[in-house]
């Protein structure tokens, strides 16, 4: 495909019509002030021998109301050497094991809604405090992205208005803000929808996100693996081995990635 051709493509997706329910748009007005929970992960590959691989991962949570943060726990980042035929999903999966534990944690404190970066399909905990919300979304109409479609539908029926959407069962697209450039993935497994998110609204004002729960990002941020702690990593973890009597070369014999070596 050519520019010109892949121009005109995305340009018929952007001006694609999609036929909604207008009734199914239901504003959203910001109520009472609460407390959240706000829940992520982050991980990265250290190694890899293709027959296994080294991760480093780390998870925490922030309990805040809107005013601010109140408190915050971010483990300390654990290395896994995971032996796997997709080595990639199963870091994932562990990573998200490791998430749900402190989801059932913040449950038993029972003074807070308890957000969760990425969606609920996969727990097996349905609980009428727990909401999922995704920073991307792989749902679909034929080839476009659905929350696209379905923001652009909303802004035109409810501009400048907070608003959600059922998509399915459990599952709504949310915007949270006004002015938020974003919608959102929810999900939501409890019988009260508009009651939790009149609270998230609380949260969403944060200039820097608006239209996202600010512990949310603030809990991204403080738990993600930034390059300067995996070049560390990876240097601690050849020292080690070297202390363990395994020589520099087997190393890098071991480990060495010769797309690296080619493109310098």
């Amino acid at each position: 495909m050519k520019i010109d051709e892949t121009i005109d493509y995305i340009r018929e997706m952007i001006n694609f019509k999609i036929e909604l329910d207008e009734d199914k748009f239901i504003e959203i007005k910001k109520g009472r002030k609460g407390n959240v929970y706000a829940i992520d992960g982050s991980s990265a590959k250290l190694f890899d021998a293709y027959s296994f691989s080294i991760f480093a991962r780390r998870v925490g949570y922030i309990f805040a109301n809107e005013k601010g943060i109140l408190n915050k726990e971010v483990g300390d980042i654990v290395i896994d050497l995971i032996h796997a035929e997709n080595a990639e999903e199963e870091n994932e999966r562990r990573r998200e094991k490791e998430e749900y534990e402190i989801v059932k944690e913040c449950l038993t404190f029972k003074n807070g809604i308890v957000l969760f970066d990425g969606c609920l399909k996969n727990m097996e905990l349905k609980d009428d405090m727990v909401v999922g919300i995704s920073k991307k979304s792989g749902l679909k109409y034929g080839n476009i992205p659905l929350l696209f479609l379905i923001k652009k539908y909303g802004d035109e029926l409810l501009p400048n208005k907070c608003w959600y959407y059922k998509i399915d069962e459990n599952v709504y697209v949310v915007k949270l803000h006004p002015y938020s450039r974003f919608a959102f993935r929810l999900d939501y497994y409890g019988n009260d929808i508009e009651h939790i998110l009149s609270i998230l609204l609380n949260f969403c004002n944060d200039i820097s996100y608006l239209g996202y729960p600010y512990p949310l990002a603030e809990i991204h941020k403080m738990v993600k693996i930034e390059k300067e702690e995996i070049e560390y990593l990876k240097h601690s973890l050849q020292e080690k081995a070297i202390e363990k009597g395994i020589k520099l070369n087997e190393w890098e014999s071991l480990f060495y990635d010769y797309h690296e070596y080619i493109e310098g």
